[in-house]
Order: C-alpha cells, then sequence, then structure tokens
C-alpha cells in the first residue's frame, strides 16, 4: 500500500480516476493532501492547483484520499462506489454502477449508472441522475434529478426543483421559492409545500388521481405529468 502526501493550496482541485476499485474521500482541517492505495500515479497539475491522480492498473484498486475543507473534487470510475465525507466545494462524480456519496458541498453534479445516489445537504445547485439507482437527498438548493427505474427523495429543497422518472416515486418538500416540474410515467408523485402557498398549476395525468388543496395564485408555479400514477399535493 502506497502512502502519499502532496503540500498543496487550501484551493487545490483534486481529479481522480478509478477502472474499478472504491474511492474514498474525506475533507477535514488540513493543508496538505494525503493519497493512499496500490498502483496509483499522482501528478500536480496547473502550479500546484490542481492533483489528478489515477487507479486502476492491474485489476480493481481502491483509493483513499484526505484534503482540506472546501476541497472541489471530480470523479470518474467505471463500476467503483465514490464516498465523500465532510464539507467539499464544487463536487462532480460519474460512475457507470458504483453508488455515490456525498455528505456535503456547495455545489453537485452526481450521475451513476446502475448505482444509487445519496446527498446530505447541497447549499447552491445540485444535479443527480441514476438509471437504476434510487437518488436520496437532504436539503438542497436549486435541485435537478433524473431516474428511470429507480424512487427520488428529497428532503427539502429551497429553490427551483425538476425531477423526472419512468417508473420511480418522486417525493419532495419544496419551500416555493422556485418552479417546480416533475414527470413520470407509473411512478407516484407526492409534493408537501408550506401552507397557503398560492399556486399557479399544470397537471396532466391519464389514469392517475390528482390532489391539490391549494389556492390558485402566482407564489410559485408547478408542473406535474404523470400517465398512470397519482399526483398529490401537501402542506407542510
Amino acid at each position: 500500500m502506497d502512502l502519499q502526501h502532496f503540500d498543496l493550496p487550501v484551493a487545490v482541485t483534486l481529479r481522480l480516476q478509478s477502472r474499478s476499485g472504491a474511492i474514498n474521500i474525506v475533507a477535514e482541517p488540513r493543508e496538505d493532501v494525503v493519497v493512499e492505495g496500490e498502483k496509483f500515479d499522482a501528478t500536480e497539475a496547473d502550479g500546484g492547483a490542481m492533483l489528478e491522480v489515477r487507479s486502476g492498473h492491474g485489476g480493481a484498486k481502491s483509493l483513499s484520499v484526505r484534503c482540506p475543507v472546501g476541497t472541489d473534487v471530480v470523479v470518474g470510475t467505471q463500476s467503483g462506489g465514490v464516498s465523500l465525507t465532510g464539507e467539499f466545494g464544487t463536487v462532480s462524480v460519474t460512475t457507470m454502477s458504483g453508488n455515490i456519496d456525498v455528505e456535503r458541498a456547495d455545489e453537485a453534479d452526481l450521475r451513476s449508472g446502475a448505482g444509487g445516489v445519496h446527498l446530505g445537504s447541497c447549499g447552491g445547485r445540485c444535479r443527480m441522475n441514476s438509471m437504476s439507482g434510487s437518488i436520496i437527498a437532504g436539503s438542497v438548493g436549486a435541485a435537478s434529478a433524473g431516474t428511470v427505474s429507480g424512487s427520488i427523495t428529497i428532503d427539502r429543497v429551497a429553490g427551483r426543483l425538476k425531477a423526472r422518472s419512468v417508473s420511480g416515486t418522486i417525493k419532495a418538500s419544496c419551500d416555493g421559492e422556485g418552479a417546480i416540474v416533475v414527470k413520470t410515467v407509473s411512478g407516484k408523485v407526492h409534493l408537501e409545500l408550506p401552507t397557503g402557498t398560492a399556486l399557479e398549476t399544470r397537471f396532466k395525468t391519464l389514469s392517475g388521481k390528482v390532489r391539490n388543496p391549494f389556492p390558485v395564485g402566482h407564489d410559485c408555479r408547478l408542473e406535474a405529468m404523470s400517465i398512470s400514477g397519482s399526483i398529490e399535493l401537501v402542506p407542510s
């Protein structure tokens, strides 16, 4: 197992690539970057403002990285899971079949083919996509989420929400401070909004039921579409 230290600026950007090994990154109060794993190559770029790490030679190889709080991270892997613990800046993660788990980020772009996506909190915009895995998020800013067969669950959306699924359920609690657009074919739609929010709505469903106890108005624009699933709006 190799262990390397890098004395880089606090505003360093990490770029990590792995063919099939897991990637675990921890953001903590420190001024250096520590990389631990087997058979990886690490290269400094942009005058030390970026650290590029490549792993995966000779089979599945995991990587463990410790970096400063607020680090921007870009990760790409084919089949390994990706875990980010701590508070990060801008995060971009792409994997073909592994799960993605991010604790906290300023902004996030998370994409998995067959794995699930979990985001604890995101202060700004976030994008979450998975083909067959579920998407679960805590408190986020403006959010875009999409899945084919997995469900989408977001505890709180402070701004705009755009969510789409083919057969999975879409469930979210929104502050009503941004437009809401949700689309699903056979999954259910369940949205919570502040009591008394005046909505400008557009509903479209063939066989599903629609429940909307909110008054008509212009506090928030909401568009919900489902072919056979129900659409339910609930005061919070």
